[in-house]
């Protein structure tokens, strides 16, 4: 017996939703590879926490720029990489916010799902500034 499945506005958005999601977050097993592996020169990874929360630990090779200083610092990030943001968890709500900012200004940008966090949950490498 063949199914028939209506398309509703509700369901087109859901669709939309999860290809949106899909194009533009990041898995930190995708990340880990690509830093690791230096297969992606044209990526800059932008941690969005405090300064604090940054030197405590970071993603190797991520730049700091907390989220309040974002809009001052524009124009100090390049147009030709892509932009990965992540905050503390997947919770934190500052790696989306960051994330929209650069996309509102023509940046092209990611995120990373999960944060910190998750990234060492999974005991990938970390980074501490002194």
């Amino acid at each position: 017996m063949t199914q028939t499945i209506e398309m509703t506005p509700l369901a087109l958005s859901a669709v939309e939703y999860f290809k949106a999601k899909l194009a533009y977050e990041m898995t930190p097993y995708a990340l880990k590879g690509l830093l690791i592996d230096k297969k992606a020169p044209d990526l800059l990874v932008l941690d969005v926490r405090s300064t604090e929360s940054f030197n405590a630990g970071h993603v190797p090779g991520a730049l700091n720029i907390p989220l309040m200083d974002l809009a001052g610092k524009l124009a100090t990030l390049p147009k030709d990489k892509t932009i990965v943001t992540y905050c503390s968890t997947i919770t934190c709500g500052l790696a989306p916010k960051a994330a929209l900012v650069l996309a509102e200004k023509g940046f092209k940008v990611m995120e990373m799902y999960g944060g910190f966090a998750t990234w060492t949950e999974h005991g990938f490498p970390v980074e501490k500034k002194a």
